[in-house]
């Protein structure tokens, strides 16, 4: 049963437009990154470059921790445990719409994020659920 101090954090956790994302190197140091999100179902999804650290830290460990952020990566609230998992192709049309929904400039972003990029360089999106 979930207490109501972390009902709390989660739904502020919810309702923020950043969350941290903290993921593990090989040597068990963590790196934590604030990034753009969108929650469905209680799993979250981030959009990220395809070759970036922190999705090669992810596919060596999957083990991630998330919390509400501000965009130059300040705490809002506290870590919450989770596996991160690299989404396929046929899995995100409607996790770009919840991002176009929630995010003014997301397809705009996108469009010039992965303009003349390899296709290993270009966005993919992550899903992110809970322990």
């Amino acid at each position: 049963m979930v207490d109501t101090e972390t009902s709390n954090e989660l739904t502020h956790l919810k309702d923020g437009k950043y969350i941290s994302i903290k993921t593990f190197r090989k040597n068990g140091e963590s790196s934590a990154t604030p990034v753009w999100f969108v929650e469905e179902n209680n799993k979250f999804y981030i959009c990220t470059g395809g070759a970036t650290f922190k999705v090669k830290r992810i596919r060596n460990n999957p083990q991630v921790q998330i919390a509400s952020s501000q965009s130059n990566g300040n705490l809002k609230g506290k870590y919450f445990g989770g596996e991160a998992r690299v989404m396929t192709n046929n899995e995100i049309k409607q996790i770009y719409k919840l991002f176009r929904n929630k995010y003014s400039m997301f397809r705009l972003w996108n469009l010039f994020a992965n303009l003349g990029k390899k296709e290993e360089k270009k966005h993919i999106y992550l899903e992110i659920a809970l322990n």
